[in-house]
């Protein structure tokens, strides 16, 4: 799918969705969680170096979003927005974890239980773009989609810059 269609795809799913304001993740996983009749549940986690940062186990009864605890509040917000993405796109994960990995991760839940759901290496490279779309899109309503900045006002060349870096990087020609 070419970047401009992904995106207007994505931007149509976000646009669909009850969207708490001011922007709030836990409530718009507790609207999303009504929507498809079983509660989200966002568990912080330390997850190992160089693995993955997040992940979403959809259970008989609940879907549990881990995120990784150890980085900044806004790289969790995104990370919590990737996954929140793979479930509004209705993406599903495939096996990759052995039995010893997932008691390891997951202790409480059944191991084929998690290794059914937390394929994410084995997502396709076009569902991780979207999920990847969505979870960016949502976290532009951090900041309510304001273009507007608080910081010290720039003058002249560095205004011209600095609007110049910030439309390239948030209205991708895709």
């Amino acid at each position: 799918m070419k970047l401009h269609r992904l995106r207007k795809r994505c931007e149509q799913i976000v646009a669909e969705l009850e969207v708490p304001e001011p922007f709030d993740i836990r409530k718009l996983c507790d609207v999303l969680g009504e929507r498809r009749g079983r509660p989200i549940h966002l568990v912080p986690i330390s997850l190992p170096a160089h693995t993955v940062c997040g992940m979403c186990v959809p259970t008989g009864e609940f879907d549990a979003i881990f995120f990784e605890q150890d980085t900044s509040p806004l790289h969790q917000l995104l990370i919590i927005g990737h996954e929140v993405g793979h479930l509004l796109a209705g993406h599903r994960a495939t096996e990759v974890l052995d039995a010893d990995a997932s008691r390891l991760l997951l202790p409480d839940l059944d191991p084929q239980l998690v290794q059914r759901s937390l394929g994410r290496s084995n997502y396709a490279a076009a569902e991780e773009r979207e999920a990847e779309m969505i979870g960016s899109l949502l976290l532009r309503r951090v900041r309510g989609g304001r273009g507007d900045v608080d910081d010290e006002p720039l003058d002249g060349l560095q205004a011209e810059l600095y609007g110049r870096l910030r439309h390239s990087l948030e209205h991708p020609h895709w």
